[in-house]
């Protein structure tokens, strides 16, 4: 692998991480009251928990915070 390559994926890696804090803070704070029915009484210490994993698949909470408008009915 050629040092250009490396310094290639790691630069992406950076962007994707940093996007990825960005949505999952946007989730944890606002999000999660909207998307889940559960965490509308949550504090945000416990609603921390989930922002590692709302940062590594930040695509598809995205996804959720834009196309979901009500939580689902089950």
């Amino acid at each position: 692998m050629s040092l250009a390559l490396a310094e290639l994926l790691v630069g992406a890696m950076a962007v994707y991480i940093a996007i990825g804090a960005l949505v999952a803070l946007v989730t944890v704070t606002v999000g999660a009251p909207r998307i889940d029915p559960a965490a509308r009484g949550m504090p945000i210490q416990a609603r921390m928990l989930i922002f590692p994993g709302a940062m590594l698949l930040w695509p598809i909470m995205l996804i959720k915070l834009v196309t979901q408008k009500a939580p689902p009915v089950s």
